[in-house]
């Protein structure tokens, strides 16, 4: 049995990891006299290894009380049969033989720890602070014994917590266990171990019961029917949709309209690690069929689930509420302890890498059974979390940073698992061992915690929105669902009470900035919501980033109507571009355009009736990166007071010529920079003449002079500090001024290039 540091109570935890693993023996060739060599001691060891423990506990406790056994090997013997009924979940005889250890003085620290567990699972929770004194004295620094110590008075305190949850065994009138029920139809498929499937049935040398099968409860009103002896021999008893195998089966989920189907069971492969042959669990999906009015189901061989492996279990999958992902428990390497909770996506024709759902789900412990309810909520079970006992049932929303607890009598002593709970309808279903430590289903009802919101999507004519992506966001956990509209506009969301949400469209056509709507749904069956599309932001923007995300001034929007008539406008230093009304909405395209950056075409499409254009876009650049396409205005140097261009300079703006050329909408500014030497009159001239020069170029060139102006700044825009005021070199040396080396200077000495809007 494993530990918690919590000091939860829990019983026979692998039973519940993995209810239904198959445990093979296979008689191991050690000599040509196979199993008769072996003494009882190695057949009962060699049971335990095998996860036997039904078979192991008669051999131990036979041992046990021989009268030849020494003193020494009767309390080895004896702690080996509480071990093993433990795990077989002989609970009576498991505390016999734990007693008999702490009674004669002959406990260890673990023996202790049992103690407490069985002292949970039999609901003695009254005992456990003075066997926590006992254990502390004999082992006051023993790990397990102090944080057990530590954590009793929080467990009791969770033995008082309860929830208005009504429970009832569904079928009392059954001799077998029988778990894991999922609605089907108009009934429950469950799992069983009471049947005698065949002529000759299996036992499991775990518990020594037949191995689960599948069983079908068609209608809740008789949850109950006596098969005859000739019914169970035609295998009436069981439910056949699935196939038969000869080990364990189930548990079953479907999904929303019962379509598919995923069952866990037992793998062909084995697991043969430290030569102990073990079948692990795995997961099969099953489509539905129809024909000929029979409906059928048929394994999906095409699409086996890739993340089954030999060596551990994939079980206990259900559907979330979108079909295309599932939650499973597994005990694959990298998680986080026993079994934890995984989900996985189908993609491009098969499941994505599972993803484990985290610290905030999953601990050190196993997580079993989860459940996805109409809401969203995720139902499971757990040994790990702080509980009163065995497994407790569990509750997390998405996005929501812990978990919730159920109470009293959802969680009990017991191990309390597989719960499935409709919302809407305050009904439900749990299996625990709760009784005699046996397994059975019992119904659950409760107020119901959900309601129908129902979400109306209109035009701005009101004309209703049809095929329309609608988000519904819960503002307290941050979990997001959508669903489509129908023809009429309308979609139902599932959700639940008391919580506040935020409604909004996904983009619609010629609209990237819908509506975003808070509610709050109280404690009612129904609500419903309008959105009208009427309410959209008033200024429209375009960002132009480059690949990475950086924002990209000086952009140059070309918007373009179907007359091919063009508005130019160009972005700011933030990258953006935004609007009201000066763009009319009969421009619903754009060209961007930028030096050493590739052209991107944008197209917008036409808004809903009646609504104006309303644009969010982000457009991303890809930088052009041939060196016979890049413009760099750093090559263009003059000598010394001259304004007239050298080979190298001319090069350059021979490449924009070109790129006027094939961007006809372009219009440039071509400034030149001087630094702060010489006087300012004599630089501002210097530098209008070598702008000046450059648009000569180009327009001799082909290019209308109404497409690019010449502005010399001077020294008007410096780029550092290297001015009159401040360098000692641009005025006579003085006092306290800066000297200023070459490379500042020629800093400031540039060309440059902005292109030019409309305005």
């Amino acid at each position: 049995m494993g530990f918690r540091s919590d000091a939860s109570c829990f019983s026979k935890p692998e039973i519940f990891l993995m209810k239904n693993v198959l445990h093979i023996t296979v008689a191991l060739v050690l000599s040509t006299s196979g199993w008769g060599q072996f003494s009882r001691v190695d057949f009962a060891e060699e049971m335990m290894l095998r996860w036997k423990y039904a078979e192991a506990y008669p051999v131990w406790a036979e041992l046990a009380r021989e009268d030849a056994t020494s003193d020494s090997l009767r309390w080895e013997f004896a702690r080996k049969a509480a071990i093993a009924a433990y795990e077989a979940n002989f609970i009576e005889e498991a505390m016999a033989w734990n007693d008999s250890l702490l009674f004669n003085s002959e406990a260890t620290a673990s023996d202790w720890v049992r103690s407490f567990e069985l002292l949970c699972a039999t609901n003695q929770h009254d005992s456990l602070p003075m066997a926590m004194s006992m254990a502390s004295l004999e082992f006051p620094d023993d790990p397990q014994v102090r944080n057990w110590s530590l954590g009793v008075g929080r467990m009791l305190n969770l033995i008082q917590d309860s929830t208005a949850f009504e429970v009832k065994k569904l079928r009392p009138q059954s001799e077998a266990e029988e778990f894991s029920a999922f609605p089907f139809e108009d009934g429950l498929i469950y799992m069983s171990t009471g049947l005698n499937s065949g002529f000759l049935p299996t036992v499991d040398g775990w518990t020594g019961q037949y191995y689960t099968e599948l069983c079908h409860i068609e209608n809740l009103e008789v949850p109950f029917k006596r098969y005859t002896w000739l019914e169970q021999i035609r295998n009436q008893d069981v439910f056949l949709a699935f196939d038969h195998s000869r080990k364990h089966d189930g548990p079953v989920a479907f999904d929303r309209d019962e379509s598919y189907a995923v069952i866990t069971r037992n793998q062909e492969a084995l697991d043969t690690a430290g030569g102990v042959l073990r079948s692990r669990l795995m997961i099969e999906f099953w489509k539905r069929y129809m024909d000929e009015g029979e409906v059928t189901w048929q394994r999906d061989d095409k699409h086996p689930f890739k993340w089954n492996n030999p060596s551990y279990s994939v079980a206990h999958a259900t559907f979330t509420l979108n079909d295309d992902i599932i939650v499973f428990a597994s005990d694959m390497p990298g998680g986080l302890g026993g079994m934890d909770l995984y989900t996985s996506a189908w993609k491009d024709g098969e499941y994505t890498k599972p993803e484990n759902l985290g610290p905030t789900v999953n601990t050190e412990g196993d997580e079993v059974f989860p459940y996805v309810s109409s809401t969203g909520a995720l139902f499971f079970s757990s040994n790990g979390h702080p509980g009163i006992g065995g497994l407790d049932i569990f509750l997390h929303r998405d996005g929501a940073s812990k978990v919730e607890r159920l109470g009293y009598p959802v969680n009990t002593h017991a191990d309390d698992f597989s719960f499935v709970f409709d919302e809407l309808e305050g009904t439900g279903w749990l299996s625990s061992d709760r009784v005699s430590h046996r397994d059975a289903i019992y119904a659950v009802k409760s107020n119901p915690t959900a309601a129908v919101l129902d979400v109306h999507v209109q035009a701005c004519d009101g004309s209703p929105m049809k095929a329309t992506l609608v988000d519904l966001v819960d503002a307290d956990s941050g979990a997001r669902y959508t669903e489509e509209t129908n023809d009429d506009g309308d979609v139902k969301f599932t959700v639940a009470r008391n919580r506040n949400y935020t409604v909004t469209t996904q983009s619609v056509a010629g609209m990237d900035t819908p509506p975003a709507l808070k509610t709050f749904v109280g404690d009612v069956e129904k609500a419903s919501l309008v959105v009208d599309l009427n309410f959209v932001k008033e200024l429209n923007r375009i960002t132009v980033v480059d690949m990475e995300g950086n924002p990209l001034s000086n952009a140059l929007l070309s918007f373009q109507n179907e007359a091919k008539q063009r508005i130019n406008k160009v972005t700011d230093e933030d990258g953006m571009f935004v609007w009201k009304d000066e763009i009319s909405p009969d421009y619903r395209a754009v060209e961007v355009s930028l030096i050493n950056y590739w052209d991107k075409y944008q197209e917008f499409e036409l808004p809903p009736s009646g609504c104006r254009l309303s644009i969010q876009k982000e457009i991303a650049l890809r930088k052009r990166t041939e060196e016979s396409e890049v413009i760099n205005l750093e090559n263009i140097y003059y000598d010394l007071d001259k304004y007239f261009l050298r080979p190298k300079g001319k090069r350059e703006l021979d490449k924009l010529v070109k790129y006027m050329r094939e961007h006809d909408a372009v219009r440039v500014e071509l400034s030149s920079h001087t630094d702060c030497r010489n006087t300012r009159e004599y630089n501002e001239t210097l530098s209008q003449n070598r702008a000046q020069s450059c648009v000569d170029y180009i327009i001799e060139r082909g290019i209308s002079h109404e497409r690019i102006v010449a502005i010399g700044y001077g020294e008007r825009k410096l780029l550092n500090n290297c001015s009159d005021e401040v360098a000692c070199a641009c005025k006579a040396v003085r006092a306290g001024c800066v000297e200023c080396n070459e490379e500042l200077h020629q800093a400031n000495r540039r060309t440059e290039l902005k292109l030019l809007g409309d305005d």
